[in-house]
């Protein structure tokens, strides 16, 4: 097994080191036997079984904007939020039933917004609520109780998990808890990569394409306002997705070739300015996501430039 590629993020205060990240780099030809948890970024995956379901009978034809909610981590701005509550409306489903709990928006103006008027965060707000929905939905579609959605052994999740096993081609999957509160798998970076190519190959290949196409099509409900996957997609040279995921994940594939980022420190920073940087450098994204990133962790409160950052290869 090979060992992994690394990018070593730096960041100095006054010329002294006072930071320093560490981010595994593989990409399709890497033959890792590292494990870890996607989390968030296996969204992309995860919402291809309920539009299985959906291929087979002609009531229900999701939109573009739709699968972006359903496969996104968004920041809960109005964007997400209007189209989450008309998206519940439109199929009949019951927001007092997702478990995701209430969550602060990523976007800050938005929870300034938010306390300013006195109101409280709520479920919608959840960066996961997109998800969530979706299982309700797939739920509904198989005709089983949707209280207990979340549940390992409900129906919809161990087809979920049986659809994981055969796209990643291994039962060597575990499970833990998200911090949304459904299962979180962690398996081999490789099998997790190699994906690709099986789907591009199998009977979900016209389905990966819609999910492709909407998060290239709809990159600001996949994150929102400056997130950094949706900066990739947006700046990126040609049709790219990428998705992170919490604790310093963030996957990016191109149909071709495949990408996975991870910061040893789980640092969202680290993981940001390192898979910027390099799909920068060899040519997949233009250097404004970069440049967005460096921005908002070099600049102070007044403005002014307080931290210089330095990115090597350990090849």
């Amino acid at each position: 097994m090979s060992i992994p590629s690394q990018l070593n993020v730096e960041l100095f205060r006054d010329g002294n080191l006072e930071s320093n990240h560490i981010v595994n780099f593989y990409n399709s030809k890497s033959n890792s036997n590292d494990y870890f948890f996607p989390r968030s970024s296996v969204k992309p995956f995860q919402i291809i079984p309920l539009l299985y379901v959906l291929s087979n009978q002609n009531e229900i034809n999701l939109t573009d904007e739709e699968i972006a909610l359903f496969a996104s981590s968004h920041s809960g701005e109005e964007l997400h939020t209007d189209l989450l509550l008309k998206t519940s409306e439109k199929y009949n489903l019951n927001l007092k039933y997702l478990i995701c709990g209430a969550q602060r928006p990523f976007h800050d103006k938005t929870a300034d917004r938010i306390l300013n008027r006195n109101n409280e965060f709520l479920k919608i707000h959840n960066n996961c609520s997109g998800k969530h929905l979706s299982m309700l939905l797939y739920s509904k579609l198989l005709n089983v109780d949707f209280q207990n959605y979340y549940k390992i052994d409900h129906k919809s999740q161990t087809n979920i998990n049986e659809f994981f096993y055969e796209i990643f081609q291994t039962k060597d999957i575990t499970y833990g808890i998200d911090g949304c509160g459904l299962p979180a798998i962690r398996l081999r970076v490789s099998d997790f990569i190699d994906s690709i190519n099986y789907i591009k190959n199998s009977k979900y290949n016209e389905l990966w394409n819609r999910v492709f196409n909407a998060y290239v099509r709809f990159p600001d409900i996949i994150g929102g306002t400056n997130r950094a996957d949706s900066n990739l997609i947006n700046n990126s040279n040609s049709a790219l997705l990428a998705k992170s995921g919490a604790e310093g994940v963030m996957f990016v594939t191109n149909n071709n070739e495949s990408f996975l980022f991870k910061c040893l420190d789980g640092s969202k920073r680290g993981v940001d300015l390192a898979s910027s940087h390099y799909l920068n450098s060899i040519g997949l994204v233009n250097n404004l996501p970069f440049e967005s990133q460096v921005e908002l962790y070099s600049m102070n409160r007044q403005n002014n430039k307080a931290v210089e950052i330095k990115i090597t290869k350990n090849f």
